[in-house]
């Protein structure tokens, strides 16, 4: 019994310590000012022969910086020792990854870094429904395909956003496109509703399901039917409450046609159509690669093909002979780089890609 006591003394001793250090830390973060790059400040406390941090104050430190940037508040000491264990799990799988001379892609502290792997994938990620009759045409590639192009430099792309915990990419994907077609075709670019697909796009003929995932095909399929509404009418807040909201009437500004699917794993096909306007595409995003994707482009097979994160791509080109998928992401702008990602592209016609960005590709049209 006494051995107990002594032993439960020494873990709270041991959680008072750390709280002692986290409160040091902060107040040398703010008296400091918070790096403009945690990356930067993760650089200069690595040690050059082991590729770690050269002593648990370092992390502390920077796990202040990380506190101080993304404005974590944790509700006792026992939840930041926790925290802080996580975070510097993954910063040692960071650094192990950019120690790798073979990767073509870094990784870098983010949002999530005080996330495990099951909690990020819980809480952003969430399994879109597989594809369904929603009555979008085949796409017939027409369109001839440069070297590269970016829609964004062509003031037809909005400021990158933040799903938030909820599983809502699928509304911010299809919400994306149709403001970018929409600009493409009219000249005007809007800022349209993700809030107002999460909350009414749902139910019988549609059947997505809020903060639980959704379908693009869908999406576009009830913006079709029920044109969209404007951002100013109908905010996003489900980010924040973690749930879809009561549908409710709104100003519509937009009207769409059509929704087209462009053949599956071809790439060929893909580029053509990206040469059209932006596309939407499913991919694999429950892996660390994503999870800690700071930069650069993703090669690895290993993020995997199965579906559960739409996002759309917005251009393409070739950086340093490897060709790649420009891709808006939904995980706001302090993600990646700034908001996106670059994922291999190839030149195949049976090639479901990496992260399986060439598995459901598919858009809307005016």
């Amino acid at each position: 019994m006494g051995l107990k006591i002594i032993y439960s003394k020494y873990i709270m001793f041991g959680r008072i310590m750390a709280g002692l250090i986290w409160i040091t830390a902060v107040s040398s973060a703010s008296l400091r000012g918070t790096p403009l790059d945690l990356n930067e400040e993760l650089k200069s406390i690595v040690n050059d022969d082991t590729h770690l941090p050269m002593d648990e104050k370092s992390v502390w430190n920077l796990f202040a910086s990380f506190q101080d940037k993304f404005e974590k508040r944790y509700a006792s000491i026992s939840e930041l020792h926790e925290r802080f264990d996580v975070f510097k799990s993954n910063v040692h799988y960071i650094l192990e990854h950019n120690s790798d001379a073979t990767q073509n892609f870094t990784m870098g502290i983010n949002q999530f870094t005080d996330l495990t792997a099951k909690e990020f994938k819980e809480s952003y990620v969430h399994s879109t429904i597989p594809l369904g009759s929603y009555g979008c045409k085949p796409y017939i590639s027409s369109t001839t395909s440069g070297t590269s192009i970016d829609w964004r430099s062509k003031n037809v792309v909005n400021a990158v956003r933040d799903q938030g915990q909820c599983g809502s990419c699928w509304a911010f994907a299809t919400t994306a496109n149709a403001e970018s077609v929409w600009a493409i075709s009219k000249g005007q670019l809007l800022d349209l509703s993700e809030q107002y697909l999460v909350d009414c796009a749902s139910g019988t003929g549609y059947f997505n399901m809020g903060c639980n995932g959704g379908m693009p095909d869908s999406a576009f399929k009830y913006m079709i039917n029920n044109d969209q509404c404007s951002e100013a009418s109908y905010p996003y807040v489900s980010g924040t409450t973690k749930t879809a909201g009561t549908c409710h009437s709104c100003s519509k500004v937009t009207t769409f046609s059509a929704c087209y699917d462009v053949t599956p794993n071809d790439q060929v096909a893909l580029k053509s159509a990206v040469t059209k306007n932006p596309v939407v595409v499913a991919i694999e995003a429950d892996t660390r690669y994503f999870q800690s994707y700071s930069s650069g482009i993703l090669t690895d097979t290993k993020c995997g093909t199965n579906l559960d994160h739409a996002v759309e791509i917005v251009g393409y080109g070739v950086d340093n002979g490897i060709k790649y998928w420009n891709v808006r992401n939904s995980w706001s702008a302090s993600w990646g780089e700034s908001g996106y990602v670059r994922i291999a592209r190839s030149d195949s016609t049976n090639d479901i890609g990496i992260c399986g960005i060439a598995a459901e590709p598919s858009f809307i049209a005016i």
